[in-house]
């Protein structure tokens, strides 16, 4: 693993500086390499040349592709069996010749098919560009002397159009990846899997000779990523489709991320961010307790390099004492209260007072607990903040900590009552908050407007600003932020947050 490319040149990119080096290999670019999927499937067109052109014109420099053989045993590219889902055609590619499939257009753009040739015309000579050339065939299936014939062809069209380290034959089959390297003992391959990375994934690839392996994102932990690049294999995962996704990867420290919206992922990881949005619970610290040493520390590294602010779902006054009276701005209770440090001392500067239907909420809520079995409680059945926020803690609102964290981690208690909790309080913004409990909000209050609204009046614009945090589900106290379209960075664990933050950080 190349980490002074995740340290050094992922950090440029996420800071949004132009002044990336280019030597004239892909290696020069960010790490890691956005890897443009089917030419861009999402902002262009499933696999049609031109969409692998306007990616190289707009900085693109990875690329994935997928080749099957024609009736007249000739190569064209095409993801799938059968032409029908992508082409004004029908039929099997194995039941149709080369000049049948590419007199085809692709539905969408009205572009031709192109065979694997044209396709490496655009790319010939490069040497900054990364090209994954997906066998979509099984040699097994083909029979060996069309199987040979089909790896032979493709071996043979990439050497004469691309220059050596610049392709790299891909596979889910196991048999199509043996047939290459039996016959072309030095192509470089790699073993696809719509599966995590896991020690017996990687320990399979190293037998088959791989170089590199492309496991998903999802379910992907750093142990397995370290063995990976410990056997030094080259790690593409997919799918990466957004910012959360992009800071994921870079925390598992991936060479590659394979992506449907190539262009648009590369400019929202490329825009300069100044302002960084922090949830509190379950992002720097457990629930109520204050953040780890570790977790201060990177957040004075982000306050370094960026405006940051507290944006929470709990008290200002709760949240400064848990955070050990930390100098930080804290906009609290979905956007109602808002507080400062000034000269030492703990200010509030905005205080909305709301009042609500106390009878109401204890009438509705009484009602809930009987139904879903939680008439036994801790402390109070509800808090009343002076904002107008309200809580329902369902093991109330003074509950051990220990009970707090092993009632609901999954929300899943949370999320069955969530909807009859919506259509009960439809006057309101619902949130699953906390670890036991469910947050009340007037409607027009929300993390989302909450972080825009501080943002505008302190001169940042919507795209300069990240918001850090941990529910961004349906219901999630966070869930706005993701559902009104800011980037944002999804913390899984809180003690992973340093590594989780490092696409913000230099290194």
């Amino acid at each position: 693993m190349k980490k002074c490319l995740v340290g050094v040149l992922a950090a440029v990119v996420a800071a949004g500086c132009v002044s990336l080096y280019h030597s004239g290999s892909w290696r020069d670019y960010e790490s890691p390499l956005i890897i443009s999927h089917r030419g861009s499937r999402g902002e262009y067109e499933d696999n049609a040349a031109e969409g692998f052109a306007k990616c190289l014109k707009n900085g693109i420099r990875g690329f994935e592709t997928d080749i099957r053989i024609t009736k007249d045993d000739e190569l064209v590219i095409m993801h799938d069996s059968n032409v029908a889902r992508t082409t004004t055609g029908s039929g099997d590619v194995h039941n149709m010749t080369l000049a049948e499939i590419t007199s085809l257009t692709l539905k969408r753009s009205g572009d031709h098919v192109p065979s694997l040739a044209k396709l490496l015309s655009v790319f010939k000579g490069r040497s900054d560009v990364r090209l994954e050339l997906e066998m979509k065939e099984s040699t097994e299936k083909l029979g060996k002397e069309r199987g040979e014939l089909y790896c032979r062809k493709l071996h043979d069209q990439a050497v004469a159009a691309m220059k050596p380290g610049t392709y790299i034959f891909t596979s889910f089959n196991e048999d199509t990846l043996r047939t290459m390297k039996a016959l072309f003992p030095d192509a470089p391959i790699g073993l696809i899997r719509g599966k995590p990375c896991t020690r017996e994934y990687v320990d399979t690839a190293i037998a088959l000779g791989c170089e590199g392996i492309a496991p998903i994102l999802a379910g992907t932990t750093s142990e397995a990523m370290d063995y990976a690049h410990e056997k030094g294999l080259l790690v593409t995962l997919w799918m990466v489709q957004n910012y959360r996704d992009y800071a994921a990867s870079l925390a598992l420290k991936a060479d590659f991320n394979t992506s449907d919206w190539p262009m648009k992922l590369k400019k929202s990881i490329s825009k300069k961010k100044k302002l960084v949005c922090l949830d509190l619970d379950a992002t720097l610290c457990e629930h109520r307790m204050p953040p780890p040493p570790e977790n201060f520390a990177a957040l004075n590294r982000l306050e370094k390099q960026f405006k940051c602010v507290m944006v929470a779902a709990g008290n200002a006054q709760r949240v400064y004492k848990q955070m050990g009276n930390y100098p930080i701005d804290i906009v609290a209770n979905y956007g109602m209260q808002e507080t400062k440090v000034i000269n030492g001392k703990f200010t509030v500067v905005k205080a909305v007072t709301n009042t609500v239907d106390r009878a109401f909420f204890r009438e509705k809520t009484d009602y809930l607990r009987k139904k879903y079995g939680y008439t036994e409680y801790f402390g109070e059945p509800l808090e009343f903040h002076p904002s107008g926020m309200v809580t329902f803690g369902l093991l109330g609102t003074t509950p051990p900590q220990e009970k707090k964290l092993a009632f609901d981690p999954d929300r899943k208690k949370r999320r069955a009552m969530y909807k009859e909790v919506c259509e009960i309080f439809k006057d309101y913004s619902v949130f699953i908050g906390g670890s036991t409990s469910f947050d009340f909000a007037g409607k027009q209050y929300n993390k989302y407007d909450a972080a825009l609204d501080y943002a505008r009046r302190h001169g940042y614009k919507e795209d300069e600003v990240v918001f850090i945090g941990d529910d961004f589900g349906d219901g999630g106290g966070d869930s706005h932020v993701r559902i009104k379209g800011m980037d944002y960075i999804e913390i899984t664990d809180y003690r992973k947050f340093p590594e989780a933050v490092s696409i913000l950080l230099n290194q």
